[in-house]
Parts: C-alpha cells; sequence; structure tokens
C-alpha cells in the first residue's frame, strides 16, 4: 500500500515509514493527531497499539481510526452476512482476479470487536471524548478520542 500511495504522490515532501504499531519509533507528545486506516483489527494487541498511539499524542491531540466493526444484532444481519460473504468476494474476484483478500476481510470484520467494545478499549487505554460513527450498514466504523 505504501508503494501504491508512494507512485500517486511523487510531489509530495512525504517521509514513509513502516513501523510496528505496537512500538512506534517516535518519542511521546510528539504528534497533534494519529490516523489510522484498518490497523486495529490487524494487531497483535489492540490495548497496546492504542496506548502507543496515546503515547506519541500531545496533550490535546486526537486519534482517529476507521476498521471493520461487526454490524449489530437487526433485521439486516442475515443480509449483511449475504454481502460481506457472498457479494463482496464475488464482486472482488470479478474486478480483480483474485478472491482470498476479499475473503479475508468478512472473516476480520466478524472476528473484530464491536464498535462500542472499541470504543471501551479506547477509555481504558487513557482517550477522553471517545466517540464513534457506523456507516455502511454498520460494517465499518470512525472512532475518535483526545488526550
Amino acid at each position: 500500500m505504501m508503494q501504491v500511495g508512494k507512485s500517486r504522490t511523487p510531489n509530495l515532501e512525504i517521509k514513509w515509514m513502516a513501523a510496528n504499531a505496537l512500538c512506534l519509533p517516535f518519542p511521546g507528545d510528539t504528534f497533534e493527531a494519529v490516523v489510522s486506516g484498518f490497523l486495529l483489527r490487524n494487531v497483535t494487541d489492540i490495548q497496546q497499539s492504542l496506548k502507543e498511539q496515546l503515547r506519541v499524542l500531545k496533550t490535546g491531540g486526537t486519534m482517529v481510526a476507521l476498521d471493520t466493526t461487526r454490524p449489530a444484532e437487526n433485521q439486516l444481519r442475515v443480509l449483511l452476512h449475504f454481502y460481506l460473504h457472498v457479494i463482496i468476494p464475488n464482486l472482488g474476484r470479478l474486478i480483480t482476479g483474485e478472491a482470498e483478500a476479499y475473503t479475508y476481510l468478512p472473516e476480520t470484520t466478524e472476528a473484530f470487536l464491536e464498535a462500542e467494545q472499541l470504543a471501551a478499549y479506547m477509555e481504558q487505554a487513557g482517550y477522553n471524548q471517545v466517540g464513534f460513527r457506523r456507516l455502511m450498514f454498520g460494517t465499518i466504523a470512525i472512532h475518535w478520542g483526545k488526550k
């Protein structure tokens, strides 16, 4: 993903870096904001990752995370299951020729925390003013919190 990002932004002065989300290579109180996309469902220790992001935030800084989430229990859950396990993999296969990545997504979505649970983890890690908003029929959530 970083290679694609680099190729799309050749004229921007961006320092690209791959790092361990459980042990970030930055001093504490460095950033005004920390933003991640589909990171937390892929780390081995969510709480440690949240604490690391909090550590590198300046006081008053904001953390925002976009990630998948299990849909809430409701009448749409059966349709969402069909969408996640049939529509997404088949569309992915038709468009890209690859089905595996689009099978991985629904599996990790259903195995990950519910949005309310992730918000509770954030509060336990020390974030204030924690909130979230569900999108995409409840399968995606944007979480935020302040240091």
